[in-house]
């Protein structure tokens, strides 16, 4: 399904998840984990593409920060061990530390008029401002760039779909902890929360040029369709 879309600077923002040292820098703690942090470190130059092109055309960039608390007691909540203390370097992103800091390459577009939003969770949404600051602005278009792909950025995706923003994301300003997790999850998105494209495609939307999104179509095979008794179980 294509569609022809162009910006409306005014009701547009580009959306920054997580660029932190934690996530981004093989000394962060999850690089210290032993995941491989190559392909998020890699968005950096393109976060910084965008992040100059939204302050040329004056377009509001919205920055979410992550932070974790050592002593966590909502998390103590849970009979299972909750994922931030899943990490061998333990939890990601604490509150105060270099690993929570933006990372240096992006530090100097961090003050105004860039719009910070702390977070606690996977969803820039879930108990912080940002919808309301959307409201307040009249934003009803969000571009997303960040990390993780498979983590916060999609979770975010989602509950912005939830709340009946468009999604446009950067597929090269995007990244994650594997290849096939991050594939994934954007021809997830692609079907269903918003559309896919690249850096170049949107530098263009910021410079007034409509473009062509190409959104995949949900089709299901004759053969493989749903049948009562073809559900797919855990014992299979």
């Amino acid at each position: 399904m294509d569609v022809n879309f162009e910006l409306q600077p005014e009701k547009t923002a580009l959306l920054i998840i997580d660029m932190q040292n934690s996530y981004c820098h093989k000394a962060g703690s999850i690089g210290r984990a032993g995941y491989d942090v190559e392909a998020m470190n890699a968005t950096i130059p393109k976060v910084k593409q965008l992040l100059m092109a939204c302050r040329s055309t004056g377009i509001l960039d919205i920055w979410t920060i992550q932070n974790h608390y050592p002593d966590d007691l909502t998390r103590k909540t849970h009979r299972l061990t909750p994922h931030t203390h899943r990490w061998s370097a333990g939890p990601p992103a604490l509150k105060g530390t270099w690993d929570a800091e933006v990372v240096d390459e992006l530090k100097a577009f961090t003050d105004e008029p860039a719009e910070m939003v702390t977070k606690h969770r996977f969803s820039a949404f879930y108990d912080t401002r940002l919808d309301t600051l959307l409201r307040m602005k009249g934003i009803d278009t969000l571009l997303v760039c960040g990390v993780a792909t498979t983590h916060c950025v999609e979770t975010t995706i989602r509950d912005a779909y939830q709340r009946d923003y468009d999604v446009l994301v950067a597929k090269e300003a995007v990244g994650g902890l594997t290849k096939e997790s991050h594939d994934a999850s954007l021809k997830l998105v692609n079907e269903t929360f918003g559309a896919v494209i690249s850096v170049e495609q949107m530098l263009k939307l910021f410079n007034g040029q409509s473009q062509k999104l190409s959104m995949d179509i949900v089709t299901k095979n004759a053969s493989a369709s749903f049948s009562p008794d073809k559900r797919w179980r855990a014992d299979q």
